[in-house]
């Protein structure tokens, strides 16, 4: 009897317990690992944690089983856990598709079979990885020390991979950006290439007319460096101890509290059931929690619009162009009075004219922010003819050098020792170089400086 009081008190105090944070279940693995997804008919959860079984979670109940499967064997397993990411369609179909673009294999009756003939292409290296209209598609990415921001989509029928031709001016294509997979809407919040920086252009690219759009600024003050999960698609934007969901359709963002004290790093929807899940550092595993839909959500804490309202960007183009004529008429007049002072004080004089392309780097220098470029940036500037990639560093560097010595005769005054472009390395791949104008440089522009030297 005694035996008896004691469980049933102890069941309630877990039911008390679940009952205050909402969680249905609660189930722990030992290993990480980001190969799982819903198996939506059978309401249960997948995971791939192991090379010959699988784990099923139910939904429901919470029971765990583990079930044996076949793989082709064309990577060993610890590789194809890294290198692979699942994403299914509307008739629960699965697919496993190479994270740097290639391979795809596909789950049916307890086997991982590869469906592709094409290779590791190691040319889309954390890219957005989606399904649309039945067919994986991945937009941007990094490989072969480049930035990309293409859109490439898989074919059914030849079994390889397309590049896909879009409308519309299109985003930048590096890591720093969150995703969001919205019917027939790929939604970009776009964040500086720093980590420390806060997020700021939101661009959408609509699937079926294939066109980019910039739909405005993020109205938050949010940085890359916070976020707990920075590679799944998901309306949900993770921090810690709080989360913000994203509403594309009634242009809002709402913040909520976790329900319990458990500190997430992921969270997928399901019908009317939130998957999260929490790891902490010491850990090689984590916890798999499982909640009524309205119970994780009851916690609001703020509403706001998604998006704040532009105003009208100061057209640099025409800037430079009056510049570009103020300083040519300087220039000219500056060398009547200095040839008639050559016989009594002999003096070289060095005059620098801005060429066609500086002025079209500068023109697109100014835009940013920031006042920060990408090296690779400047190969839209003199790559249009596709040259060799040494031929493409020489004419880089030589256009770089051009409008440094150019800059450096206009504001020498101001700069004195100070460099009139600064470089370092990029904080995520220190084979990268990042460029910053100086500010002093950009506000004299601002102010038609140009060309009021003597």
């Amino acid at each position: 009897m005694l035996n008896n009081k004691l469980l049933l008190s102890i069941a309630l105090l877990l039911f008390i317990v679940t009952g205050a944070s909402g969680q249905i279940f609660r189930v722990e693995l030992k290993q990480k690992t980001n190969l799982m997804f819903v198996d939506v008919p059978k309401n249960s959860l997948i995971i791939f944690d192991d090379s010959v079984q699988y784990t099923r979670i139910d939904l429901t109940t919470g029971k765990k089983e583990a079930f044996p499967y076949h793989r082709d064997p064309f990577d060993i397993f610890s590789e194809f856990a890294r290198g692979y990411k699942i994403i299914t369609d509307k008739q629960n179909h699965i697919y496993f598709v190479d994270v740097g673009c290639g391979h795809v294999y596909k789950w049916q009756h307890d086997s991982i079979i590869r469906i592709d003939h094409s290779f590791h292409h190691k040319n889309q290296f954390n890219g957005d990885i989606f399904m649309h209209d039945g067919h994986p598609y991945i937009f941007g990415g990094y490989g072969y020390f480049l930035y990309k921001n293409m859109t490439t989509s898989y074919n059914f029928t030849s079994k390889e991979w397309y590049k896909v031709t879009t409308i519309g001016k299109t985003p930048r294509g590096d890591l720093n950006r969150y995703t969001t997979k919205l019917n027939d809407k790929l939604n970009i919040i776009l964040f500086e290439p720093n980590f420390n920086c806060a997020a700021k252009d939101v661009f959408s690219f609509d699937l079926k007319q294939l066109r980019w759009s910039r739909l405005g600024v993020l109205n938050l003050k949010i940085r890359w460096s916070n976020l707990c999960n920075k590679t799944e698609p998901s309306p949900f934007l993770v921090f810690k101890g709080h989360f913000y969901y994203l509403d594309y359709n009634k242009n809002k963002i709402y913040k909520y509290r976790y329900p319990g004290n458990h500190q997430n790093y992921n969270i997928i929807e399901v019908e009317n059931k939130i998957i999260a899940f929490s790891t902490s550092p010491n850990s090689s595993g984590y916890e798999i929690m499982v909640y009524n839909k309205l119970d994780f959500f009851k916690n609001k804490v703020e509403t706001r619009a998604l998006l704040v309202p532009e105003t009208t960007p100061f057209n640099y183009s025409i800037l430079i162009g009056i510049c570009a004529v103020i300083g040519g008429i300087m220039i000219i007049f500056s060398i009547i009075p200095l040839r008639k002072k050559a016989e009594a004080e002999p003096k070289e004089l060095k005059v620098y004219a801005f060429k066609k392309v500086e002025l079209e780097l500068l023109n697109f220098w100014l835009t940013k922010q920031d006042l920060k470029i990408e090296m690779n940036e400047i190969n839209d500037f003199v790559g249009q003819d596709n040259p060799s990639i040494d031929t493409l560093k020489k004419r880089r560097e030589t256009l770089l050098k051009g409008l440094k010595q150019a800059l450096e005769f206009y504001f020498k005054d101001e700069l004195q020792e100070e460099k009139v472009i600064s470089e370092f390395h990029h904080p995520q791949d220190s084979r990268m170089k990042i460029l910053m104008l100086h500010e002093k440089v950009a506000l004299a522009l601002k102010h038609n400086k140009i060309g009021e030297r003597g």
